[in-house]
């Protein structure tokens, strides 16, 4: 209703991803091409670059068929192309040909994409608004399947959109939980577990996935491990790619990478999926506390040790006559 340039797409899916209503209220704006996400989103960038903004609506999964048109037909012309991606992560009984698992690590290797992951349903109406308003690249926003989760209040928000959720006290910046979507509110639950045992977790919700922000590094240099937490496959996903970001700036923090495993699903509910796996309060609460205990030295006190370890390698070579 606020913008006539908005044309909805989508492939033979207009029910359930939620175009019902706009069919019927704009039905010159809704484009259903049939079982052909190739189709779509090679449409979406002709429409956009005939002063359109396309938001293509499609089950996660089936954005897998549609990533040369994404890539080359999209995000090489730098067109102005929204993509809502429904049933994003485990979908529980769908079966195996449904869980979509497989969006972030794919559209990361896509030049210049936006990536959102919201995690509740007011995030998700803020993070689509932004979206459309991106005009010169593919943006995508991706949801999980399922009831609608508690609203997540954030503590505060960083200048480069990041919202951070839990903040421990000072001096107990142990582990910073990174919750992706529909994983912030475990990574909630597991920091309150965390203090339980002495250990102090901040949590931040990225809301952008992509582009990469900045404050996150700058919040891992402050604390002795990393978390992320997504439900998406770890191989090529989230965490890999927050790795190198990391990296790439001279942030040398441990990471911890909880995701899918890179094989097909069973059939079956999301929990219990997502339990297999080890995606659980207490499946990451002790992964936590078992990294933690393997560490030798508490990052606090690595300078401290280095600069022993240096002093001690000198006094040994000078006995030995070696020093160089």
């Amino acid at each position: 209703r606020e913008r006539e340039d908005i044309v909805a797409i989508t492939a033979a899916m207009l029910q359930p991803v939620g175009l019902t209503a706009m069919k019927q209220e704009f039905p010159e704006r809704v484009i259903d091409v049939g079982i052909a996400e190739q189709h779509a989103i090679a449409s979406a960038a002709g429409l956009a670059f005939g002063g359109a903004h396309p938001v293509v609506a499609l089950y996660s999964t089936f954005m897998n068929r549609a990533y040369d048109q994404l890539l080359m037909d999209v995000a090489l012309h730098q067109a102005g192309v929204t993509i809502t991606l429904d049933r994003s992560g485990v979908t529980g009984p769908d079966g195996a040909s449904h869980h979509g698992v497989w969006d972030m690590a794919l559209v990361q290797s896509i030049p210049g994409l936006r990536l959102a992951a919201p995690r509740d349903a007011s995030s998700l109406r803020e993070q689509l608004r932004e979206a459309v308003a991106v005009q010169n690249a593919p943006s995508v926003v991706r949801f999980a399947k399922g009831a609608v989760t508690e609203e997540l209040t954030p503590v505060r928000r960083t200048e480069d959109g990041v919202d951070v959720l839990v903040e421990p006290a000072e001096g107990q910046r142990d582990v910073l939980l990174v919750g992706i979507g529909a994983l912030a509110p475990m990574a909630v639950e597991v920091a309150q577990r965390l203090r339980e045992h002495g250990v102090g977790a901040t949590v931040v919700d990225p809301r952008w996935v992509l582009p990469f922000a900045r404050s996150i590094a700058d919040l891992a240099a402050g604390h002795r491990l990393v978390v992320t937490l997504e439900d998406g496959i770890r191989a090529g996903g989230v965490g890999s790619r927050y790795r190198q970001e990391m990296r790439a700036v001279g942030v040398d923090t441990g990471l911890n990478e909880v995701g899918v495993p890179d094989q097909f699903l069973a059939h079956g509910t999301r929990d219990q999926i997502l339990a297999d796996a080890g995606i659980t309060v207490d499946g990451v609460v002790n992964q936590v506390l078992e990294s933690m205990r393997g560490e030798r030295v508490p990052r606090a006190r690595e300078a401290d040790a280095a600069e022993a370890s240096t002093a001690e390698a000198e006094a040994t070579a000078v006995d030995h006559g070696r020093r160089e």
